[in-house]
């Protein structure tokens, strides 16, 4: 469920606010659908005090915009770009001790002509969270906040109120269930994740929590069937479509793998699951097909240089260099 942060570019709108304070929290904002689907459009986010405007960012897609601010100040935040209705959040206090803040900032699609009534398959946000009471969305915030610092008792009381006034939030369910996944409670994950199908069926995070779950048990069919319902009606899911491959690769469905390894390179994002290609590179070298392993293992080296993995991935490099 987390994502890497990527560098954005930054352009300070200097007010004599800033000048003379001492900037001394990194804040985070994160842009998100509220069904995590990639945002296919450049956005951009501004900071603001109640007074002025003091920065903007412009990101892509799943990146997350970073500021240098000034503790103990009141801020907000606003969101805009092609395809999404603007979003101005609530005013939040920075305080004097806090050394990182992290922000989330759910958007919706714009709406369009003719596009009154939402239909199966298009890229909407999910039923559940079409209308978030304010109480809910901010408990969630808070729990995102905290489970960004890693505090995840705090992350839990958050999402359990969220639910609380909001028993249709699938998201908060999922949430949950990772948290349990973190402390090794399988049965309440499973049962999180499977509250949050239930709460609705078009929350598609579940789905692929619960197929992660299922490859971990060795049950591929599960996993399969669960993918499959994502990827239906969400194509462009990179961690749905990588997770497939990685099941059909344990299945031993090798052709199915590779081929769903090519549709996970051609996904915005793709970079987080490079480790496709590994498996990818190890199946065409078992297949005798040096030269499409070297490519796939080169890849791998491009698109993740700073992994653990390196090492072992360019010695497997050399190794078919040296049978050429």
């Amino acid at each position: 469920m987390t994502r890497s942060l990527v560098s954005v570019l930054v352009f300070l709108v200097f007010s004599p606010f800033l000048v003379a304070q001492t900037a001394n929290c990194d804040l985070t904002v994160r842009v998100r659908t509220n069904d995590e689907r990639s945002i296919e459009t450049q956005i951009q986010v501004e900071l603001s005090t109640p007074q002025a405007l003091v920065a903007t960012a412009h990101i892509n897609g799943g990146e997350s915009a970073q500021f240098r601010i000034a503790n103990g100040k009141i801020y907000r935040v606003t969101v805009s770009g092609p395809g999404i209705e603007t979003v101005t959040t609530s005013n939040f206090e920075i305080n004097g001790l806090e050394p990182n803040h992290t922000e989330t900032v759910h958007v919706k699609p714009a709406k369009q002509k003719g596009d009154e009534e939402l239909t199966s398959g298009s890229a909407t946000i999910s039923v559940s969270e079409m209308n978030i009471p304010k109480k809910a969305s901010a408990e969630m915030n808070k729990g995102l906040d905290a489970y960004s610092k890693q505090d995840m008792e705090k992350a839990a009381e958050h999402f359990e109120k969220a639910v609380a006034e909001y028993p249709r939030y699938a998201r908060a369910y999922d949430m949950l269930g990772v948290i349990a996944i973190k402390g090794s409670n399988r049965t309440k994950a499973r049962e999180m994740f499977s509250k949050s199908i239930q709460t609705d069926d078009t929350f598609w995070p579940a789905y692929v929590d619960l197929a992660r779950m299922a490859v971990q048990d060795q049950n591929y069919a599960e996993s399969e069937s669960l993918l499959g319902k994502v990827i239906a009606q969400n194509p462009s899911m990179p961690d749905a479509v990588a997770l497939l491959a990685s099941t059909e690769f344990a299945n031993k469905e090798y052709d199915k793998a590779l081929l769903n390894v090519q549709r996970t390179h051609t996904l915005r994002n793709h970079e987080q699951f490079a480790e496709v290609h590994i498996m990818a590179g190890k199946v065409l070298r078992m297949q005798n097909h040096p030269e499409a392993a070297i490519t796939q293992f080169q890849l791998f080296l491009i698109e993740k240089p700073d992994s653990p993995l390196v090492g072992s991935v360019r010695e497997a490099l050399a190794s078919l260099a040296s049978r050429q």
